[in-house]
């Protein structure tokens, strides 16, 4: 029995088992390369299917919508592209079998299966490695059994074409291994390649051992390793490339693969995109002229042309603009022009220093903001009407002179009408110089309930409806963004209301209302676009700190807290921004009178590097530099007791590098000015004593290592001078606390970072002692004619210890994002987060503010406390369908942070439910403080405090707004003895066991 024969009896018996599937398979004959399907020649005129909607990212996953939504993006998508003339489509997900059926089926249209086989990460024995490491056993048998699990997902599948493992996968050979660690870089490299290839081979046997009716390929970057693929991978049927090389990729590109690997080759991404970064504006043209290029190209050395016709088709990158890739969790709802990388083969628009490659314009198609059922609309490029005219040749029957006729009678300027007129229309809305751009109305009705009257009315005889009495309140928000010029554009949102919301509770953010008006100018915001900065102006619009470019200390902070500053009437941030690209890349400045909440007029500068590895003795750094200066008068301490010194300035130097093989160095200097230098203060011993120089410095130094597997170990030393005071940082990944920003003290820190499977734990333990320690310090009160300098409070003696433990089988979004609410897919992932007190010292007296925005002390300290705690539980579910679960769940035993000794025990939780497009909002807390931070200042607890939200979204609603939505909220609270009603919620005495509440009912309309 002969080799051909067993092949057709085991082809045949695979037909019989699966009636459904396609036989593919690829050809050579003397005229080059074909790919056949049950034997007839099929050309692969592809394209990268994009779908990701605007506001969206890349976690986003179309899969998990309802069936009729997934429906009607495919039924949105398909149609045009089927028109266009595209045959096959490669998209970067796993999509469900049955929707490879029903676009083959209804539209005709194949679909080739691409694992990405660990390219942007790989789950192992249950913990997520974002860097994979293909020379671990144990990443190698879990993508095989990934690659065995896509076969026998897919071999009897109608529409699939072929399948392909990997993008770009030697672009990623990141990993580290003390095995190749004393190798040069390029020799690492080569090495790692090993590994990949060697890998892909054993993948495509497994693939072909299950489904030996479909070629199996892989995707590489460029042709890079052609020659370890010629090696390593003999079961190699097709092999995928994305090429990015301009206008051509010239004969010796096919001759090279020709002669090295004598396989057919398919481009999996090529294409331009349609965006000009020299002249700031959409170019169409030049995109279409690219795209002319290459596919003249392509057809030219395809199968029958007399060349090395070792070509059988390729995909277009991509369908839609995704409007997501410039910095992938952030502007996701902005179409970003800066561009993320060069390539001075797309000469068009390629200037050194620039970065002419804009990953979020590859589309041939544009999206527009507008919707039609819930989708985005598609607005065709000139170079969609371009290739529907391309592809009506045939690539495989057409000779070189065909070719050459065909390509010279194509219109490029009735593709370029076709595409402007829609194109344009789009363009120009965004570009006029007042248009309406957001739009926000809430119109509400309150009723105010006191139940202890509504129980003696009762039994008085008087019916409960009458204390059903309602009043309506509607506030609105409108934007308008202005385009005065070429590369500049501004926002400006406006304000209006009837009347203040009625409601006497403590909203958690109370809403800034001016009562002497009804229009408020309520934030501003412009930027301006040059070749080699950004020029951004803010007035009540927020801006990130440089948390995440070295700003080790936290000079710069944050300015998101909007409404926070509303509170006080603030119209912070109000600020200009100077952001360099290019050459420019990693500068910042920033000023103006108050560049984030509370701060002193000042001027902002940071500059940040990082600078990757050269070799085993040069590692990668990171380099950050930070320089603030302060302006303006002094101030009387009862106006603002942390600004009674006058200007001052700030800097810091942050340096962070890997020293191999498993140490990480990060550390830090800083620098707070002189304006205190020679104050006196009155020292712990009440001696009096005068600030140094030397209290003006403080620093930072890390150590860790990860020579332990799944763990990360550090210890960390914190020294403060005295008075080098900077801003708290953001608590951020469910923990408690953060670093204060206070100088004087000392701080130990030993902690870990342990991930195993789809568990995160990171306990901390902390050690704190402030250099001076507490005296009677008040900020605003004077001792012998001085105010002191600082204070001991924050920078308090303890002894703590936390931990947050996570558990998040979904590796793609992060389970502790400000927004993971909404974002978070897993089918149940949970949280749970402990603080342990041992010890904290006394402190001296914290400051206030009053109602009237002077300051002033409490009379008394807080003395030393032992055995503080609190715990905190968050679950999120995804159980099946359109159902979404989000529990919370709090205990502690804390204290306040002004002067009350007294001990609060609290617990509560709350519960968010989302069924399609109901939403129900439940929560209940017992003995807790309020949000607002003066509230635990001042220890006030309620005994009970509750809040029931039903609502109805017109679009799916979000947990992270409220809005385009109509509901229904019941909210109240009951007083105790350390309950305050300062609103008059009740009249009278708020006395023990008195209860209030309100009833809304408020419909929202946002666009």
């Amino acid at each position: 029995m002969n080799k051909r024969f067993l092949s057709t009896l085991i082809i045949g018996f695979c037909v019989a088992l699966s009636a459904y599937a396609q036989y593919v398979q690829t050809q050579k004959d003397e005229n080059g390369w074909r790919l056949l399907i049950d034997n007839r020649p099929v050309e692969v005129k592809g394209m990268v299917w994009s779908y990701t909607p605007i506001g969206e990212t890349y976690t986003y996953d179309l899969w998990s919508k309802s069936d009729d939504f997934i429906q009607r993006m495919i039924d949105t998508d398909m149609p045009l592209l089927k028109a266009m003339g595209v045959n096959t489509i490669r998209i970067f997900s796993a999509i469900p079998p049955k929707w490879v059926e029903y676009i083959y089926v209804k539209y005709g249209i194949f679909t080739v299966i691409n694992d990405l086989f660990g390219r942007y990460g790989v789950s192992v024995n249950g913990r997520w490695y974002p860097q994979t490491d293909y020379s671990d056993k144990h990443t190698r048998d879990a993508l095989i059994a990934q690659a065995k699990k896509t076969a026998e997902t897919y071999k009897t599948t109608r529409g699939v074409l072929m399948y392909m493992l990997g993008n770009e996968s030697n672009y990623g050979l990141v990993w580290s291994g003390s095995n190749i660690e004393n190798l040069p870089m390029g020799e690492q490299n080569a090495v790692k390649a090993g590994y990949l290839y060697s890998l892909f081979e054993e993948a495509m046997k497994v693939v072909k051992d299950i489904d030996p009716l479909r070629p199996v390929g892989i995707i590489n970057g460029d042709v890079q390793y052609i020659d370890l693929i010629k090696e390593l991978c003999p079961s190699l049927d097709v092999l995928g490339i994305n090429v990015y090389r301009g206008y051509v990729a010239f004969d010796s590109f096919y001759e090279n693969i020709a002669k090295t690997l004598d396989k057919p080759i398919v481009f999996t991404e090529a294409g331009a995109d349609a965006f000009n970064a020299i002249l700031k504006q959409e170019d169409q043209f030049s995109q279409m002229l690219y795209f002319k290029s290459q596919w003249k190209e392509i057809y030219q050395q395809a199968y029958g042309k007399g060349r090395y016709g070792n070509i059988i088709g390729a995909f277009v990158f991509e369908w839609i603009d995704e409007w997501w890739k410039h910095y992938q969790n952030k502007d996701l709802s902005v179409h970003n022009t800066d561009g993320t990388w060069a390539n001075a083969g797309y000469d068009r628009d390629f200037m050194p220093g620039i970065n002419n490659m804009d990953e979020e314009w590859f589309g041939i198609v544009a999206q527009s903001p507008l919707t039609m059922n819930g989708i985005n609309r598609r607005i065709p490029r000139a170079t969609y009407y371009l290739m529907q005219d391309i592809w009506k040749l045939s690539l495989y029957d057409s000779s070189d002179v065909e070719v050459e006729q065909h390509f010279a009678l194509l219109q490029d300027s009735l593709y370029l009408a076709k595409g402007l007129e829609t194109g344009l229309q789009q363009q120009a809305k965004e570009r006029e110089l007042l248009s309406l751009s957001a739009l926000d109305v809430t119109v509400g009705s309150l009723a105010q309930l006191n139940h202890d009257k509504i129980l003696t009315d009762l039994a008085s005889g008087i019916p409960i409806q009458q204390a059903f009495k309602f009043t309506t309140y509607a506030e609105s928000n409108v934007g308008f963004k202005l385009t005065p010029a070429e590369n500049l554009s501004g926002n400006l949102y406006l304000r209006t209301w009837t009347v203040a919301e009625p409601s006497k509770l403590y909203e958690p953010y109370p809403m800034y209302t001016n009562t002497n008006k009804n229009i408020d100018l309520y934030g501003a915001n412009f930027t301006y676009e040059a070749a080699n900065f950004n020029l951004n102006g803010y007035y009540h619009v927020g801006h990130a700190s440089f948390e995440n470019t070295g700003d080790l200390f936290n000079i710069n902070k944050e300015a998101f807290d909007i409404i926070g500053y509303d509170t006080y009437g603030s119209k912070a941030p109000i600020a200009l921004e100077f952001v360099g690209k290019n050459s420019l890349e990693g500068l910042q400045i920033i000023g103006g009178p108050e560049v984030y909440g509370s701060a002193k007029p000042q001027i902002l500068a940071n500059y940040y590097r990082t600078f990757p590895s050269l070799s085993v003795y040069i590692p990668e750094m990171e380099l950050g530099l930070v320089y603030a200066e302060e302006f303006g008068p002094g101030t009387l301490p009862t106006k603002d007791p942390f600004n009674i010194y006058g200007p001052g300035r700030k800097a810091s130097v942050y340096w962070a590098g890997k020293l191999y093989p498993f140490a990480t160095v990060k550390a830090g200097v800083l620098y707070a000015g002189t304006e205190k230098v020679g104050l006196p203060y009155r020292g712990a011993d009440g001696s009096q004593k005068v600030v140094g120089y030397l209290d003006t410095l403080g620093g930072s130094v890390e150590l860790g290592t990860d020579m332990f597997r799944y763990t990360y170990l550090y210890g960390k030393y914190i020294y403060r001078g005295l008075v080098t005071d900077t801003n708290p940082a953001i608590v951020r990944g469910s923990f408690f606390t953060g670093d204060s920003g206070s100088g004087n003290r000392q701080e130990i820190q030993i902690g870990a970072d342990i991930n195993y499977s789809y568990f995160s734990f990171k306990p901390i333990a902390r050690a704190r002692v402030p250099l001076e320690g507490p005296a009677d310090r008040a900020l605003t009160q004077t001792y012998n004619g001085y105010n002191p300098p600082f204070y001991v409070f924050a920078n308090r003696q303890s002894v703590e210890f936390e931990a947050v433990l996570t558990y998040d089988p979904e590796g793609a979004t992060w389970f502790h994002e400000w927004n993971s609410d909404d974002i978070e897919g897993a089918p149940f992932a949970a949280s749970l987060t402990g603080l342990y007190i041992l010890y904290a010292g006394p402190t001296d007296k914290q400051v206030f503010k009053l109602a009237d925005g002077t300051w002033t002390a409490f009379s008394g300290s807080l003395p030393e406390q032992r055995n503080l705690w609190a715990a905190g539980l968050r679950l999120v579910s995804n159980p099946f369908g359109e159902l979404r679960l989000i529990a919370h769940a709090e205990i502690g035993h804390q204290g306040s942070t002004g002067q009350d000794t007294r001990i609060a025990d609290y617990w509560g939780g709350s519960l968010k439910v989302r069924w399609g497009q109901m939403m129900a909002f439940g929560e209940y807390y017992s003995n807790k403080w309020l949000e607002p931070a003066w509230v635990r200042t001042f220890n006030l607890t309620y005994p009970a405090r509750w809040t029931v939200d039903l609502s109805f979204g017109f679009t799916k609603p979000v947990f992270t707004f409220r809005t385009n939505r109509a509901g229904v909220k019941w909210a109240g609270w009951t007083f105790g003895p350390y309950s305050s009603d300062p609103w008059n919620a009740i009249p009278g005495t708020a006395d023990d066991g008195k209860s209030y509440s309100e009833l809304t009912l408020y419909w929202n309309i946002s666009l």
